[in-house]
């Protein structure tokens, strides 16, 4: 927490703490100042040198008319936009969660994998706010804007405690009300989510976000990274060849109909994916409810809530002493001051540009909004000339060439088997002007040679799929691991072939959880069960009557969610042995249906309240006695 933040006006805002600090932009937690709200918001501050570039602030007046007018729960939504004190702001939506890459990161740490069934659900309520903001219209106008994101990724998906998606940062976010296109030679977005169309010079449509929430999904699926080699220029090839091995090849627990969603998401053309975010979201519901029944959307609520228990706690502990603040000094400073009012109050964000008043336009910067991450935004040259992309790979294509000129390649024969012949040729650059006239068959040869032979080895991930199926063999070419994570992985995926997860609600800490005896541990994450055997699951809690409930896990239904009676406070009584009984002697009795055993002597023992058929036992002296205990509430009894 940045202390020299805490307890400052802001306009009509109270700062309370500081969240992130961007390269551009820096986020606050903050309050908004009136006498009856209570509202908590997210600050979006410009820093002061960029609040002062007129490029940049040409991009705050874009990012403004395409998220001001966005109304969607699946969106994070902006509220205010303003100046104070020559810092442009956006005041938006406070989202009580974490963004996914949070929980891809938690979940690793923990070495679990993301539910099939949850991650399915996530992406479902992304694609619904983005086919939303691809076909938003103003109200007013009547005119489509186009919305198309760009910048889709973990990092842009935030899951609330309770259970909600939403969609965040549409800073880079390109409509027809922007008021000029990307600068050539600088990249936009995270790289690792980039679409082969970017690459290719194409215009961006709504299928472009498409891509990236494919990606998004693989990645929770398969618990790694899609696009990741050991520099960015590998990685764009990467994107390039676009070879997506199926989520299942890595995760067997994913069934065979998720993975054709995913690969159609992620087809190389963009003619063969999904017509829109619209008809992907009903094929991830009609897989999630026709595979997974009994799944409800608060399933994501208990298990955010298990994953991030103790940060909620801190953070809830952090907001109540935020709540004890006195805001009176800080309303009366604001109602005085005129010259920090917001400067925007009540005026369409259509007529912000008019009253944004923008300095001498004397230099151009790199529009893309920086994140600590250093996968946000890649400018390669920082330069305005348009090939250059293509003069990278040309240069790299021509250091390449010396150095691998007696590098094996591996080349298919016609029975399907591999042979190794030394490289005859450089491969011909990809900038090129007759490679991108070649047909297509011709041109996707030659991209595939060209990262062979970048690769060194050859880079044939797909068919080194079909050809060697075994999960071992998958994850050891997966190199974003180490060797001890992929052990890690693969244990979990087997274990998952054998198990199944219950998930308990009405579940109280203070109670005890058995399954066929044994106490187990009970988290939001669920408990992992084995499969096909009968469960006998008891909920019990000191004083209580016991709750009870049978069941079984399939490899059909792999997860059951029971709900737990509020259980009863049970009367009891107390009951005394004595010496009478040699040693080794047990009183057995039933209750509720299960057999309880306690060995003798024993001095205030808790009984339940009423009439219990039972036995004295000890085999040793060959004793087995029925007797017949009346207990009464509150009273002491005595074995004779």
């Amino acid at each position: 927490m940045s202390q020299d933040l805490k307890l400052k006006r802001f306009g009509r805002y109270l700062i309370l703490d500081h969240l992130v600090d961007g390269g551009m932009a820096k986020i606050c937690r903050a309050r908004f100042l009136g006498e009856q709200a209570n509202k908590i918001v997210a600050i979006k501050m410009i820093q002061q040198q960029y609040s002062n570039d007129p490029a940049f602030v040409q991009m705050f007046k874009d990012e403004l008319k395409v998220t001001f007018g966005l109304i969607h729960p699946n969106i994070a939504q902006t509220y205010d936009y303003g100046e104070v004190d020559t810092v442009l702001y956006t005041a938006m939506e406070y989202v009580d969660g974490k963004n996914l890459k949070q929980y891809l990161d938690r979940l690793k740490k923990r070495k679990f994998v993301f539910p099939v069934e949850i991650s399915t659900f996530i992406i479902s309520q992304v694609a619904q706010a983005l086919h939303y903001a691809h076909t938003f219209t103003d109200k007013l106008t009547g005119k489509t804007y186009n919305i198309v994101h760009r910048d889709i990724s973990p990092h842009n998906v935030m899951l609330t405690y309770d259970g909600s998606v939403k969609v965040i940062d549409f800073g880079i976010a390109k409509a027809e009300t922007n008021s000029e296109a990307t600068q050539a030679g600088t990249i936009k977005g995270k790289l690792s989510y980039l679409a082969p169309e970017y690459l290719d010079g194409l215009e961006l449509d709504h299928r472009y976000d498409q891509f990236a929430v494919g990606i998004t999904l693989w990645e929770m699926l398969c618990s790694t990274k899609l696009f990741t080699a050991a520099n960015d220029l590998a990685v764009l090839k990467k994107i390039q060849a676009c070879e997506i091995p199926p989520p299942s090849t890595i995760n067997p627990n994913v069934p065979t109909e998720l993975d054709d969603i995913v690969l159609k998401a992620l087809s190389k053309d963009r003619n063969n994916r999904f017509k829109n975010m619209d008809a992907l979201n009903r094929a991830l519901v009609r897989f999630l409810y026709s595979s997974y029944p009994e799944f409800n959307s608060t399933d994501l609520a208990y298990f955010s809530k298990e994953l991030f228990k103790e940060d909620i706690k801190a953070d809830r502990e952090r907001l109540k002493e935020y709540g004890k603040i006195n805001i009176k000094p800080f309303l009366s400073d604001y109602d005085s001051s005129n010259a920090n009012k917001n400067m925007y109050e009540g005026i369409d964000a259509s007529t912000v540009e008019a009253l944004i008043v923008t300095k001498k336009e004397n230099r151009t910067i790199d529009l893309a909004l920086e994140e600590t991450d250093a996968d946000l935004s890649v400018d390669f040259t920082r330069t305005t000339r348009r090939n250059n992309f293509n003069d990278i790979i040309s240069k790299e294509n021509a250091r390449i060439q010396s150095a691998l000129k007696d590098v094996p390649v591996l080349e298919k024969t016609k029975s399907g088997r591999t042979k190794t012949n030394q490289v005859r040729y450089a491969p011909k650059s990809l900038s090129n002007p007759s490679f991108r006239k070649e047909e297509p068959k011709k041109r996707s040869y030659r991209i595939a040679l060209s990262i062979a032979l970048i690769a060194g080895l050859g880079y044939l991930g797909l068919p080194y799929l079909k050809e060697n199926k075994t999960i071992e063999r998958v994850i050891s070419s997966n190199k974003s691991h180490t060797d001890a994570e992929d052990k890690d992985i693969l244990k979990i995926i087997k274990e998952n072939d054998t198990k199944g997860t219950i998930f308990f609600e009405n579940y109280d800490a203070s109670t005890a959880i058995y399954i066929n005896g044994d106490q187990v541990a009970y988290s939001g994450l669920g408990t992992r069960v084995n499969l096909n055997e009968k469960l006998r699951i008891k909920v019990q809690k000191k004083n209580h009557t016991p709750f009870y409930h049978a069941v079984t896990l399939t490899d059909q239904s792999k997860t059951a969610k029971i709900y737990i009676d509020d259980l009863k406070y049970r009367e009891e009584g107390l009951l005394n042995s004595g010496n009478v009984f040699p040693n080794g002697t047990v009183l057995k009795y039933k209750y509720q249906g299960e057999i309880f055993s306690k060995k003798m002597p024993f001095d205030n023992y808790r009984m339940p309240a009423g009439t219990h058929p039972s036995y004295i036992i000890n085999k040793k002296h060959k004793i087995k006695k029925r007797i017949l205990l009346n207990i009464e509430k509150d009273k002491i009894h005595n074995l004779k």
